[in-house]
């Protein structure tokens, strides 16, 4: 099972923020195979993982030129899971009244305004909000900047809720979601 398999079974959101940094990854190497590959070669070990991370790597970068994301944009799977949490997000908090997520929710949900009024508009909804900005705190520290306190903070309330929304999207795939109506 190579990686991407590996986190969409275990965590879904962790899955998305692993496609969206491989995207601009296969970007950055400008879609050239060779790169790619030796990208592969630096942490796979042995000749099946190589092999079926290279087959991996090469579906995304395909997938990715057809759906004419090369430059921006994510695939449309990543964006068809997207929008599911999004409707799972809403469901807890509308419909199902879901009093442990709505107790993680509502702690990070000023968070979440502050973070769309920063971002302008470039987000359309909380969970798309916390991804990206989840995202923009992967890529801050992979660059080793400072990251300020507030920021730290925002992202742990931001990481506490896509984990607990995970989580419940794992159960509803396992049709183990408890559907009580409160």
């Amino acid at each position: 099972m190579n990686i991407a398999e590996q986190k969409k079974n275990e965590n879904i959101a962790e899955y998305i923020l692993y496609v969206w940094q491989m995207e601009d990854l296969i970007r950055a190497t400008h879609f050239e195979k060779g790169l790619i590959e030796q990208f592969v070669h630096e942490f796979a070990e042995d000749p099946v993982q190589i092999e079926e991370e290279q087959e991996w790597f090469m579906g995304l970068a395909k997938k990715m030129k057809l759906e004419g994301v090369e430059r921006r944009g994510h695939i449309s799977d990543v964006l068809e899971i997207t929008h599911e949490l999004s409707l799972l997000h809403h469901t807890l908090i509308n419909i199902l009244k879901d009093s442990s997520y709505l107790s993680v929710y509502k702690d990070a949900k000023g968070y979440i305004g502050e973070y769309l009024q920063k971002a302008g508009g470039s987000t359309t909804n909380d969970v798309e909000t916390c991804l990206t900005a989840l995202y923009g705190l992967l890529v801050l520290r992979l660059k080793k900047a400072e990251i300020s306190e507030e920021t730290e903070e925002a992202m742990k309330y931001f990481s506490l809720l896509m984990a607990k929304l995970a989580l419940e999207y794992r159960k509803m795939k396992k049709g183990e979601m408890n559907l009580k109506f409160n």
